[in-house]
């Protein structure tokens, strides 16, 4: 292979995106296909989405985005962010300090909405580089040693290298490694959203409507809770809402809500969980947590019943390594893991950042690609692993265990250095 290598991205999520904007910058040919139409995906995909991203997240797009874009994110994402521990009586257990004063942002932790982040990731790549409306079915090593990427309208691209950044699902995955498998945690989420209207805002302890709080029980259930802005995208159209200047920053946010993940061991859901609709889902959660605290209760309740969901929380099982070709893979679709512990989007933006920055720096692209692989095995299977223990011991069925959680917790309160060891890798 000589030449500068033209890089097809199979997979429009932030992911495959920061990896576009990588190679835009250090001047690689690339081109994105995304199966949905790239119009409207942000609402589409990520509307609901609240991302949070850890100072190796950070740093990616600190090195990935064009300058002016990095600006913007860290003049309209909510740096740091408070996040918090309580009790299911929302007595605290825990808050964890802001970062010290003159931190640069790119060092730092920050929560944005998915769909301004994926606007912000677009910006600049226009129709000639992101394509839409192209499913992904398989691809071949053609005759002079290329790659063709085969889709589902007959249509066929070539390229010198192929990265998958198709998501959990990988399409790309199971072709290259189709022994790399996802496994069941036995822990399913209901998450829901409640929209902030007014002075509903006020109704709520400043706890949950400005931080990301945990909720952690006696029993093997908890709640995860994350205040947000809704972009002024995602409120046109409904009824009643100001839309917003049009024309204004790509992550502006002037709505506001808290979005909720209520978790616990499947086996203690009635069997035809799967099969229930959106309002039976926050009937169930707001029976298992009518003890709670009102203002928890509450969330459920008075959730948008068509934004309440349940989903299955898995885990990719690690994959011995495998020998480097013009074929890889970024973010889920080698590490998928569950949200818990939000390290899924900081992950997949480190992988984009590492392999950007090896395919710009060596001459021979397949060496960069093994280069990154081995890494991003590394530390992608190491916040697979971390994220699995999160998942774990939020749902316990341990009442010592989930005491002696809460007891390190009330610790870490009084204890810098409890507290450095106990969240070291926080967000990471």
């Amino acid at each position: 292979m000589t030449g500068i290598p033209h890089v097809l991205i199979i997979g429009g999520g932030l992911g495959g995106l920061c990896l576009a904007q990588g190679l835009r910058k250090a001047g690689l040919g690339f081109a994105v296909y995304e199966r949905d139409d790239v119009r409207g995906l942000d609402q589409d995909r990520f509307q609901d989405q609240r991302v949070r991203i850890g100072p190796q997240g950070a740093r990616a797009l600190y090195e990935c985005l064009p300058p002016e874009a990095w600006e913007e994110f860290t003049a309209c994402a909510e740096g740091g962010g408070r996040s918090a521990f309580v009790t299911e009586q929302l007595r605290e257990l825990l808050v964890l300090p802001q970062p010290a004063a003159g931190t640069p942002p790119q060092h730092t932790h920050h929560r944005a909405s998915g769909s301004a982040l994926h606007r912000l990731l677009m910006s600049g790549l226009d129709g000639h580089l992101v394509h839409g409306g192209r499913e992904f079915t398989g691809y071949e090593r053609t005759g002079d040693g290329r790659i063709g990427a085969h889709f589902a309208d007959g249509a066929t691209a070539h390229g010198d290298l192929l990265v998958g950044a198709d998501g959990a699902d990988s399409r790309v995955r199971r072709q290259l490694l189709p022994q790399a498998v996802r496994a069941d945690t036995h822990v399913l989420a209901v998450s829901g959203r409640l929209d902030l209207a007014g002075a509903r805002a006020d109704e709520l302890p400043e706890i949950l409507a400005t931080a990301s709080t945990s909720v952690l029980t006696p029993r093997s259930d908890a709640m995860f809770c994350a205040a947000g802005l809704t972009s002024a995208a995602g409120r046109r159209g409904r009824a009643g809402a100001d839309p917003g200047p049009a024309d204004g920053p790509l992550l502006a946010r002037p709505g506001h809500h808290v979005l909720w993940t209520y978790v616990a061991r499947t086996a203690t859901y009635p069997r035809d969980v799967d099969h229930f609709d959106s309002k039976a889902l926050r009937a169930e959660v707001a029976g298992r947590i009518e003890s709670w605290h009102p203002d928890l209760v509450r969330l459920v309740a008075e959730a948008d019943p068509e934004s309440v969901v349940a989903v299955r929380m898995l885990g990719m099982r690690p994959v011995e390594p495998w020998p480097p070709g013009p074929v890889t893979l970024l973010g889920d679709a080698i590490h998928g893991m569950p949200a818990l512990g939000g390290t899924g989007a900081t992950t997949a933006l480190r992988d984009a950042r590492l392999l950007s920055g090896l395919l710009a720096r060596r001459r021979d692209p397949v060496q960069a690609i093994g280069a990154y692989e081995s890494e991003m095995r590394a530390y992608g299977f190491d916040a697979v692993a971390r994220s699995l223990r999160a998942t774990r011991s939020a749902t316990s069925e341990s009442r010592v265990a989930r005491t002696l959680l809460r007891g390190v917790l009330r610790t870490a309160a009084h204890s810098g250095w409890v507290r450095a060891a106990v969240f070291r890798d926080f967000g990471e």
